[in-house]
């Protein structure tokens, strides 16, 4: 197992992003699930602060 120095001196990136996936980029996969995520992401309540500071 590498040293966490040893990772940040690598000139080559650890991960590599696959190049069929990029015609993925720009295009919504499942719209139907956003629009549900993007509604409860709205109506959504933050639970209120119990500590006091």
């Amino acid at each position: 197992m590498k040293t966490p120095k040893e990772l940040n001196n690598r000139k080559i990136p650890i991960v590599t992003i696959d190049e069929p996936l990029e015609k993925f980029k720009d295009k919504i996969i499942c719209p139907d699930k956003l629009n549900k995520a993007n509604q409860m992401l709205k109506t959504a309540k933050l639970p209120k602060n119990r500590h006091r500071s």
